[in-house]
Parts: structure tokens; sequence; C-alpha cells
């Protein structure tokens, strides 16, 4: 009988994970099983216990007792979206040609690589769910049914996986085939963390937790939950700590909800390889000339304000560079949701415009980061360009400041205008002159954040390797802007106007020395 191809794709996709240790490798699954059944039996609940005493143990029991449905919902949700935002990152039309050219079916391969690596999934799944069972260990669960719920975690957790990577399969069917497609696929890519970081936000400072302790609130969020099988195997939890130890009194429930688990993790592998099958395909790429429009009002605007001429002319393309990277308008409106969830959810009890404009202050730098922080991201070729022309380094980086500042400033007014009028105790001087400084700190910040992309520019193409930059110089952004804020307002014991006042004097200052330093090191290299 032969053995089925996305077999064979599995067997040597694990071959390849374990290769390292190839003396172990016959033993390694019973090795692991028996360390994992170790660490969720006694060296999880020993660490947990500690650095927790007996009665908060007790307490947090509860809780996580309370907020099962919920953490099982974020975590499923995340391992969805993990392989479509880590596919969408980095996507290539190669990877979809190199499925169709392949002599067996996409099917198998994407089956047969997901099966090959599962195994290493479940393992730090259930390490995850070891400290979730610990958590629940004074509830006194015996030792089946915390096998069960560790059971319970891997399945819907690979389940939840598996979606994703067919989801993420098929989306690089549909945007791999263009550059825009790559565009739009790598815009999403940040839009969607969106959502599950609104629902962390409300569980943190939205009343969730309150709202769940409301019967009728708690139940209709439990009724919408239960559709989705993430609630099958918390509704097996609950059981499990309403009767610790004495599995038989749900014996019936815990049979019907976990074998439909079972059955759901087996049904969407099938669907899933069927779906493979029939989306994935690639059309012979058309190549069509497009014409550009005339300018109109807002380039014309945005030209004048370059002072006309070749300068204006060389603002107004970097800007249209900017602009139709929808990668660069999806990070705009990812750091814009952060900042209204953030008063949504954390803003109720702001009594004053001081406290309203903190959270800006924190997140204007990386605001400032991620419009002008992938300055390079037109590869050598264009820093060559810009080399052959007289003064063209100082040109472009002239011109790129003066973009971050017109898109960064409006963004961090507005934010700061919409923060303060939402506090009673704002008067038209303070709301004027909070916005002054907010305006210059975003200004500073932009600055800052140009001269550190242009001490450390990437010039790879690689989307991943893109963000970790953008990442790095972020915190550091983020950390100049916290110390010296926290330093004055805290060490030097000035007040919230002074410090604001030498925050925006000392980050200036550092931006000019980091822009004037990334400009001969961006204009050196070769």
């Amino acid at each position: 009988m032969p053995v089925p191809k996305w077999l064979v794709v599995a067997r040597n996709e694990y071959r390849i994970r374990i290769n390292s240790i190839r003396t172990i490798r016959p033993y390694f699954p019973y090795l692991v099983i028996a360390l994992l059944a170790v660490y969720v039996a006694f060296i999880a609940p020993a660490v947990v216990s500690l650095f927790i005493d007996d009665l908060l143990a007790f307490f947090l029991s509860q809780v996580a007792l309370a907020m099962v449905p919920i953490i099982m919902f974020i975590i499923f949700f995340y391992f969805i979206i993990l392989p479509i935002t880590y596919t969408l990152q980095g996507m290539q039309a190669g990877q979809v040609e190199i499925f169709l050219a392949a002599p067996i079916k996409p099917s198998d391969v994407l089956l047969g690589e997901f099966l090959g690596v599962m195994p290493f999934y479940a393992i730090a799944i259930t390490v995850m769910a070891g400290f979730f069972t610990a958590a629940l260990n004074p509830l006194g669960l015996d030792m089946l049914q915390i096998a069960i719920t560790v059971i319970i975690f891997v399945a819907t957790f690979l389940s939840a996986l598996w979606i994703g990577t067919v989801i993420a399969a098929l989306v690089r069917t549909k945007f791999a085939k263009s550059a825009r497609g790559r565009d739009v696929g790598r815009a999403l890519s940040l839009v969607l963390a969106l959502p599950m970081i609104a629902v962390m936000y409300a569980i943190m400072g939205g009343g969730l937790l309150e709202a769940l302790a409301d019967p009728g609130t708690s139940g209709m969020v439990r009724a919408i939950l239960s559709l989705l099988p993430s609630s099958w195997g918390a509704e097996v939890i609950v059981n499990f700590a309403s009767n610790p130890g004495n599995i038989g009194a749900v014996g019936f429930e815990t049979l019907t909800r976990f074998g439909g688990l079972v059955a759901f993790f087996v049904a969407v592998l099938w669907l899933g390889t069927k779906a493979a099958n029939r989306a994935y395909s690639i059309e012979p790429t058309t190549f069509t000339a497009s014409r550009a429009k005339p300018d109109g009002f807002f380039y014309r605007t945005v030209r004048y304000l370059g002072g006309g001429g070749s300068f204006g002319t060389l603002l107004v393309s970097v800007f249209k560079d900017y602009g139709r990277r929808l990668e660069n308008l999806s990070r705009i409106a990812y750091i814009v949701g952060l900042i209204a969830m953030v008063n949504i959810f954390f803003g109720g009890g702001f009594d004053d415009p001081e406290a309203a404009l903190l959270m800006g202050l924190f997140l204007f730098p990386f605001l400032a980061v991620l419009v002008v922080g992938q300055v390079t991201a037109g590869g050598k070729e264009s820093l060559f360009i810009y080399k052959k022309t007289p003064f063209g380094v100082g040109r472009f980086v002239k011109a790129r400041l003066l973009q971050g500042w017109l898109v960064a400033v409006p963004i961090g007014v507005a934010i700061t205008v919409v923060s303060m009028i939402s506090i009673p105790q704002t008067t038209l001087i303070s709301l004027l002159t909070y916005t002054g400084f907010m305006a210059l700190i975003v200004a500073a910040n932009v600055t800052l954040a140009l001269g550190l992309s242009l001490l450390n520019p990437e010039f790879s193409e690689n989307t991943r390797t893109q963000m970790f930059g953008l990442i790095v110089n972020a915190q550091v952004a983020m950390f100049v802007s916290l110390g010296i804020f926290i330093g004055s307002l805290i060490v030097l014991d000035l007040g919230f106007l002074n410090t604001v006042l030498l925050q925006t004097v000392v980050i200036w200052l550092l931006g000019i020395v980091f822009l004037y330093l990334g400009k001969r090191r961006f204009s050196r290299i070769e």
C-alpha cells in the first residue's frame, strides 16, 4: 500500500526539526511525553507555589475560572492570526509557484508541513497549559482532569493554528501575484492585531471583568462565545472545577464536548486540505501602463510648503512614494487606533487635561518611528541616485524630515485636541498651550526617529527584517522620551508644564544631533 504523500512530507519535516539530536531521535517522543507529564503534574504547581501563597492562589484560581472562556477565545484568535500575519509580512510569489510546480498536490505539502511541526507546537501549548492548570490546582482537580484539560488546550489551539495556516495559504495565493497585492497584505498584517488588543484592553481597563460579573451581561457574552470551538473545551474545564476529583459527575458532558472538539479538529484538517487544493492558482502576470494624473490641490500645497522649484518637486515625489504604499497608511491607522482604544478603555477616570495627555506623550515617539522609520525602503539604488546629484543626500533627508512633520504633527495635534476637549476642566488657554507643546514634541520625535533610522539603515527587502529595525528604533525613541519625562517629573520634581517644556527642549537637541550624525553616516554608505 503506497504511503500518502502528505505523510512523507510530514515525516521529512519532522526529521529536519530534530536532525540536531539524531542520537535520541527514536526516543524523542517518549522522552518529551514523560517530561511534559512531570512538568504539568509537579514542576509547574511547585513553581507557582514558590511565588504565590495559598490564599492568593485560591483567589487567582477563581479569577482564572471566571475568565476561562475569554482566555480560550483570545488565545484561539491569536493562533489564527499568527500564521496569517507571518505570511503577509514576508510573501513572495515564488512560494506559490513552488507549490504549483511540485509533483504533489498543494494540500499534501500544506498538510504535511503542518503535521511535521505539529509535535513542536503541541509541546509549546502544553507548557502554556501547565501554568494554567497550576493556577487551578487549589480547586482540587485530579490527574485525569488535568490531563484532559491539557489535551483540550492542545486540540483547541492546534485547530486554530491549522485554520490560520490554511487562511494564510489562501491569502498568499490571492495577494502574492503582484507588488500591489503584497503591499495590501503587509498593510493587513499590522491591522489584524487591533481586535485582539481591543479585547485585552477591555479586560484590563474597559470593565469587561465587571460586566462578566453581572448575570445578564455574562450570560450574553457566554452565549456568543459558546458558538466558538474554544468555548466547548472551556465548558469542560468549568465543569471540572465545579466537580474536582469527580469526573463521573460530568462524564456525559465531558464526552460530548470533548468529542466534539476532537471531531472539529479532524473536520478542519479535512476541509483545509480541500480548500487548499481548490484555491491554489496563479495567473500569468499582465503588464499595464499607468498614467500619472495632474497634481491636485493637496500636492500643489505640499509643493508650495516645500518652497516650490526643484525641492518642492522632490518633496511631492517623496510624499507620493510614501502615500501610495498601503503599508505606511496601515501603520498610521494602527497607532491612531491604539491611542483611541487607550482613551476609550482607560480614559474614563481622567479629570484633568494633564492626565489625558500622558498616553500621547508615551506613544508619540512610536508614531514618529512608524512615519519616518523606513527612510531606506527604496533600497541602495535610490540612495545612489541621490548621491550622484549635487547636495542630493542632504535634500533627500530634508524632504523626508518635512514629509514626516506634515504627516505626524497634524495627527498628534488632532489626538491632543480630541483628548483634551473631553475633559470639562479644559480651558481655551490650556488647550492652545498644550496643543502647541504636543506639536513641538511630535516634530522633535520625528527628527529623532529620522536620525535613528539614518544611523541604522535597513536596505533589506524582507519585511520581517525591516520590522525588527523599526521595533529597535521605536524602543530607543520611547526609552529616551520616557526617561526624560520621568526624570524631570519625579527626580527633578518639576511641574507637568515645566516637565513638558524640558522634555521638548531635550528631545529637540537629541534629534538634531542624531539627525546630523545619521546624515553623515548615510552619505558615506557605498
